[in-house]
């Protein structure tokens, strides 16, 4: 994709313009190819088209092995973007057609209807807002070599709440509960605008999961264990490979990546310089890591 011309790709892909905007692209590009656009606007080739598939597939295949922790300040800032669009514009237009709507509604129906958008709305922001304050100021906190020890990426991901369950029941009453009226071409307005919503949320979280936090995950072994000390996530990862685990099955117990076991690995060679399975099953038993009687035969 790095030579296609940059003007063929967007006519292929017309989503990706949205994409541009929110990361900062400038327009005016001529003839130049994508990867030389990339390079104008400081976002690398790979990471730029790990977000185009994350939007515009199904079920993108990420390689993680070519992106780096050197992209999460772009990262960070296309979500940060994001956050103010939506806010700015999507839930804005959402609010003011769903209460416009609740006009035409019996007044017992419109207080219910506006009640409910309104907790939703509230949740939202909420939401967002754990996002700027926690997630990504522990993340910036990382790229600046500070690590919070009663926090890490770990956590974040088990506090990483699902938010559309709410919108989504709410799209569910006004297509099939609330009563008809004359207004059923707001409440199609409303309906197109939340279903609009949650496809851009269900991408940006997967932005978020698949890109941000194992990106920021791998931060916290660069700056948080020097030398040949090995971190807890090490220890771990250690204890699982002498019990036989595969990368796949440790990544699945742990709740992190395949990449992330693997760099983990690395990481753990490079430190012990012990390379096989079974020299780590003895380095764990020796330190107590696990039990002989924990390891399969």
């Amino acid at each position: 994709m790095s030579n296609k011309k940059f003007k063929r790709f967007i006519n292929d892909n017309p989503t990706i313009l949205r994409l541009m905007h929110l990361m900062g692209f400038k327009l005016g590009f001529g003839d130049m190819t994508v990867e030389e656009v990339c390079a104008a606007n400081g976002v690398s080739p790979e990471l730029f088209s790990t977000i185009c598939d994350i939007y515009t597939q199904e079920n993108p295949q990420i390689d993680m092995e070519s992106l780096r922790t050197s992209d999460i300040p772009v990262l960070l800032s296309f979500l940060r973007t994001s956050h103010c669009d939506y806010i700015q514009n999507s839930f804005k237009m959402l609010h003011d057609g769903v209460h416009r709507m609740a006009e035409h509604c019996s007044a017992e129906n419109s207080a219910i209807v506006n009640r409910f958008f309104d907790e939703y709305d509230a949740e939202m922001k909420r939401h967002i807002s754990f996002e700027e304050d926690v997630v990504f100021r522990y993340v910036e906190d990382l790229l600046d070599g500070k690590h919070d020890s009663c926090l890490s990426v770990g956590m974040i991901s088990e506090m990483h709440s699902n938010v559309d369950e709410k919108i989504d029941d709410f799209k569910n009453i006004v297509m099939t509960y609330l009563p008809p009226s004359s207004t059923s071409t707001e409440m199609y307005r409303v309906l197109i605008r939340i279903l609009q919503i949650q496809e851009a949320m269900r991408r940006h979280t997967k932005v978020e999961e698949k890109l941000l936090l194992p990106l920021a995950e791998l931060l916290e072994q660069e700056g948080g264990e020097q030398g040949g000390i090995l971190s807890n996530r090490e220890k771990e990862i250690i204890t699982q490979v002498a019990k036989g685990l595969t990368n796949k099955e440790i990544a699945d117990k742990l709740n992190i990546s395949i990449f992330t076991v693997t760099t983990h690995r690395k990481n753990i060679t490079q430190k012990l310089g012990i390379k096989t399975i079974a020299g780590l099953t003895v380095y764990a038993l020796m330190n107590g890591f696990l039990k002989q009687e924990d390891i399969k035969l």
